[in-house]
Protein backbone atom coordinates (compact mmCIF):
# COMPACT_ATOMS: atom_id res chain seq x y z
CA UNK A 1 0.00 0.00 0.00
CA UNK A 2 1.72 3.38 -0.93
CA UNK A 3 0.29 6.77 -0.90
CA UNK A 4 1.95 10.43 -1.76
CA UNK A 5 3.86 11.54 1.16
CA UNK A 6 1.94 12.13 3.58
CA UNK A 7 2.67 13.33 7.39
CA UNK A 8 0.28 11.92 9.87
CA UNK A 9 0.21 8.23 9.99
CA UNK A 10 -2.41 6.91 7.90
CA UNK A 11 -5.00 3.94 8.50
CA UNK A 12 -6.88 2.55 5.98
CA UNK A 13 -10.00 0.85 7.10
CA UNK A 14 -10.50 -1.80 4.35
CA UNK A 15 -13.75 -4.21 4.11
CA UNK A 16 -12.74 -7.40 3.33
CA UNK A 17 -16.57 -8.78 3.13
CA UNK A 18 -15.76 -12.36 4.20
CA UNK A 19 -13.63 -13.69 6.36
CA UNK A 20 -10.07 -14.65 4.73
CA UNK A 21 -10.38 -18.82 4.97
CA UNK A 22 -6.39 -18.96 5.09
CA UNK A 23 -3.02 -16.73 4.98
CA UNK A 24 -0.74 -19.90 4.36
CA UNK A 25 0.71 -18.98 0.84
CA UNK A 26 0.39 -22.66 -0.09
CA UNK A 27 -3.73 -22.85 0.67
CA UNK A 28 -5.08 -19.61 -1.22
CA UNK A 29 -7.09 -19.50 -3.51
CA UNK A 30 -9.42 -16.79 -3.06
CA UNK A 31 -9.30 -13.30 -3.68
CA UNK A 32 -9.52 -12.07 0.24
CA UNK A 33 -6.51 -14.38 1.30
CA UNK A 34 -4.37 -13.38 -1.33
CA UNK A 35 -5.04 -9.81 -0.59
CA UNK A 36 -3.84 -9.97 2.62
CA UNK A 37 -1.09 -12.84 1.83
CA UNK A 38 0.40 -10.33 -0.35
CA UNK A 39 0.81 -8.03 2.30
CA UNK A 40 2.57 -10.34 4.94
CA UNK A 41 4.43 -12.48 2.48
CA UNK A 42 7.35 -11.41 -0.27
CA UNK A 43 7.88 -13.49 -3.73
CA UNK A 44 11.06 -13.71 -5.89
CA UNK A 45 9.34 -11.02 -8.09
CA UNK A 46 6.31 -8.70 -8.29
CA UNK A 47 4.33 -7.13 -10.71
CA UNK A 48 4.77 -3.04 -11.31
CA UNK A 49 0.93 -1.83 -10.62
CA UNK A 50 0.76 0.63 -13.55
CA UNK A 51 2.86 -1.11 -16.12
CA UNK A 52 2.52 -4.76 -15.06
CA UNK A 53 5.86 -5.68 -15.69
CA UNK A 54 7.76 -8.58 -13.76
CA UNK A 55 9.96 -6.55 -11.58
CA UNK A 56 12.47 -7.92 -8.44
CA UNK A 57 11.23 -8.59 -5.33
CA UNK A 58 13.18 -10.24 -3.01
CA UNK A 59 15.47 -11.39 -6.00
CA UNK A 60 17.58 -8.53 -6.89
CA UNK A 61 18.40 -10.56 -10.57
CA UNK A 62 18.12 -13.69 -12.52
CA UNK A 63 19.20 -15.63 -15.44
CA UNK A 64 18.39 -18.46 -17.42
CA UNK A 65 20.56 -21.22 -19.48
CA UNK A 66 20.99 -20.98 -22.92
CA UNK A 67 18.17 -24.39 -23.18
CA UNK A 68 16.23 -22.36 -21.47
CA UNK A 69 15.35 -24.69 -18.69
CA UNK A 70 17.20 -23.76 -15.85
CA UNK A 71 16.44 -20.69 -13.85
CA UNK A 72 18.86 -19.05 -11.12
CA UNK A 73 17.63 -16.01 -9.08
CA UNK A 74 19.99 -14.45 -6.61
CA UNK A 75 18.18 -12.87 -3.40
CA UNK A 76 18.62 -9.69 -1.59
CA UNK A 77 20.50 -10.40 1.77
CA UNK A 78 18.95 -7.48 3.49
CA UNK A 79 15.29 -9.26 4.33
CA UNK A 80 14.37 -10.87 7.87
CA UNK A 81 11.26 -12.63 9.06
CA UNK A 82 9.61 -11.09 12.15
CA UNK A 83 11.51 -13.16 14.64
CA UNK A 84 15.07 -12.00 13.12
CA UNK A 85 15.65 -15.04 11.37
CA UNK A 86 17.00 -14.40 7.53
CA UNK A 87 15.42 -14.88 4.63
CA UNK A 88 17.15 -17.73 2.11
CA UNK A 89 16.80 -19.57 -0.81
CA UNK A 90 16.50 -22.37 1.60
CA UNK A 91 12.80 -21.18 2.58
CA UNK A 92 11.97 -21.10 -1.08
CA UNK A 93 13.20 -24.36 -1.93
CA UNK A 94 10.92 -25.29 1.66
CA UNK A 95 7.66 -23.53 0.43
CA UNK A 96 7.81 -24.86 -3.23
CA UNK A 97 8.19 -28.67 -1.94
CA UNK A 98 5.79 -27.84 0.80
CA UNK A 99 3.06 -26.55 -1.52
CA UNK A 100 3.62 -29.48 -3.99
CA UNK A 101 3.23 -31.84 -1.02
CA UNK A 102 0.34 -34.12 -1.87
CA UNK A 103 0.21 -33.65 2.37
CA UNK A 104 -0.46 -29.97 2.00
CA UNK A 105 -3.24 -30.21 -0.17
CA UNK A 106 -2.58 -26.96 -2.35
CA UNK A 107 -5.34 -26.54 -5.01
CA UNK A 108 -3.22 -24.61 -6.91
CA UNK A 109 0.21 -26.79 -6.74
CA UNK A 110 -0.68 -27.48 -10.51
CA UNK A 111 0.52 -23.68 -11.37
CA UNK A 112 4.12 -25.25 -10.55
CA UNK A 113 3.61 -28.54 -12.90
CA UNK A 114 6.00 -26.27 -15.18
CA UNK A 115 8.46 -26.98 -12.48
CA UNK A 116 10.31 -30.26 -13.08
CA UNK A 117 8.84 -33.82 -11.22
CA UNK A 118 6.38 -31.18 -9.43
CA UNK A 119 3.36 -32.74 -11.07
CA UNK A 120 4.74 -36.30 -10.22
CA UNK A 121 5.23 -35.54 -6.46
CA UNK A 122 1.61 -33.25 -6.20
CA UNK A 123 -0.27 -36.39 -7.50
CA UNK A 124 1.32 -39.25 -5.68
CA UNK A 125 3.53 -40.96 -8.12
CA UNK A 126 6.82 -40.24 -6.81
CA UNK A 127 6.90 -40.10 -2.94
CA UNK A 128 10.08 -38.14 -2.82
CA UNK A 129 10.03 -33.84 -2.63
CA UNK A 130 14.07 -33.94 -3.33
CA UNK A 131 12.30 -34.76 -7.36
CA UNK A 132 11.28 -31.41 -7.40
CA UNK A 133 13.39 -29.19 -9.44
CA UNK A 134 14.25 -26.43 -7.32
CA UNK A 135 17.33 -26.01 -4.93
CA UNK A 136 18.69 -23.65 -2.84
CA UNK A 137 22.53 -23.35 -4.54
CA UNK A 138 24.02 -21.29 -1.48
CA UNK A 139 21.49 -19.20 0.97
CA UNK A 140 21.24 -16.34 -1.84
CA UNK A 141 20.75 -18.31 -4.68
CA UNK A 142 17.61 -20.61 -5.88
CA UNK A 143 17.42 -22.56 -8.89
CA UNK A 144 14.62 -24.00 -10.74
CA UNK A 145 15.02 -26.65 -13.47
CA UNK A 146 11.78 -26.98 -16.18
CA UNK A 147 10.07 -29.36 -17.89
CA UNK A 148 9.88 -27.18 -20.72
CA UNK A 149 11.36 -23.69 -21.60
CA UNK A 150 9.03 -20.48 -20.44
CA UNK A 151 9.56 -17.40 -20.73
CA UNK A 152 7.05 -16.33 -18.65
CA UNK A 153 8.68 -18.42 -15.57
CA UNK A 154 10.04 -15.09 -13.60
CA UNK A 155 5.81 -14.26 -12.96
CA UNK A 156 5.09 -17.82 -11.60
CA UNK A 157 8.12 -17.73 -9.07
CA UNK A 158 6.88 -14.44 -7.88
CA UNK A 159 3.28 -16.25 -7.01
CA UNK A 160 2.38 -16.75 -3.54
CA UNK A 161 2.55 -20.98 -3.95
CA UNK A 162 5.90 -20.03 -4.22
CA UNK A 163 6.95 -17.76 -1.93
CA UNK A 164 9.42 -18.58 1.01
CA UNK A 165 7.71 -19.68 4.38
CA UNK A 166 9.36 -20.47 7.98
CA UNK A 167 9.64 -24.04 8.03
CA UNK A 168 10.57 -23.94 11.86
CA UNK A 169 6.91 -22.27 12.71
CA UNK A 170 4.74 -24.72 10.36
CA UNK A 171 6.61 -27.57 12.16
CA UNK A 172 5.67 -25.96 15.36
CA UNK A 173 2.43 -25.18 15.19
CA UNK A 174 1.21 -27.39 12.34
CA UNK A 175 -2.66 -25.84 11.22
CA UNK A 176 -2.19 -23.03 13.62
CA UNK A 177 0.68 -21.81 12.22
CA UNK A 178 -0.62 -19.01 10.72
CA UNK A 179 -2.84 -17.50 13.87
CA UNK A 180 -1.45 -14.48 15.33
CA UNK A 181 0.25 -15.22 18.09
CA UNK A 182 1.98 -17.39 15.98
CA UNK A 183 2.76 -16.46 12.28
CA UNK A 184 6.03 -15.54 11.48
CA UNK A 185 6.12 -13.33 7.99
CA UNK A 186 8.50 -11.00 6.24
CA UNK A 187 6.36 -8.93 4.07
CA UNK A 188 5.35 -5.29 4.07
CA UNK A 189 2.78 -5.62 7.07
CA UNK A 190 2.51 -7.22 10.15
CA UNK A 191 -0.50 -9.47 11.45
CA UNK A 192 -1.28 -7.85 14.83
CA UNK A 193 -4.48 -8.99 15.30
CA UNK A 194 -6.74 -12.16 13.52
CA UNK A 195 -10.32 -11.74 15.58
CA UNK A 196 -11.83 -14.59 13.06
CA UNK A 197 -14.91 -13.67 11.35
CA UNK A 198 -14.62 -9.97 13.04
CA UNK A 199 -11.40 -8.23 11.92
CA UNK A 200 -7.91 -8.26 10.93
CA UNK A 201 -5.26 -5.85 11.83
CA UNK A 202 -2.21 -5.46 9.74
CA UNK A 203 0.81 -2.23 10.85
CA UNK A 204 3.73 -1.15 8.57
CA UNK A 205 7.01 -3.69 8.94
CA UNK A 206 9.87 -1.35 9.95
CA UNK A 207 11.87 -3.79 9.26
CA UNK A 208 10.89 -4.40 5.61
CA UNK A 209 13.37 -3.21 3.04
CA UNK A 210 11.29 -0.72 1.12
CA UNK A 211 9.74 0.33 4.53
CA UNK A 212 9.96 3.95 3.72
CA UNK A 213 7.75 3.71 0.76
CA UNK A 214 5.41 2.01 2.87
CA UNK A 215 2.75 5.07 3.59
CA UNK A 216 0.05 3.65 5.31
CA UNK A 217 0.93 2.37 9.17
CA UNK A 218 -1.93 0.23 9.75
CA UNK A 219 -4.81 -1.68 7.80
CA UNK A 220 -7.49 -2.13 10.04
CA UNK A 221 -9.91 -4.79 8.04
CA UNK A 222 -13.41 -5.61 8.83
CA UNK A 223 -15.81 -8.60 7.57
CA UNK A 224 -18.98 -7.20 6.84
CA UNK A 225 -20.83 -8.89 3.84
Amino acid sequence: FGLAALTAPVTLYWNLGTEPPTLDPALGTDTTSILVIEQLFLGLTDFNDETMEIVPELATSWEVSEDGLVWAFHMRKDVYWTDGTPVTAHDIEYGVKRTCDPATASDYAYVLYIIKGAKEVNTGEISDLNHIGVKAIDDYTIQFALNQPAGYFPAIAGMWVARPVPKWTIEKYGEKWTEPENIVTNGSYLLIKWAHEDELIMEKNPDYFDADNVQIEKVHCVMVS
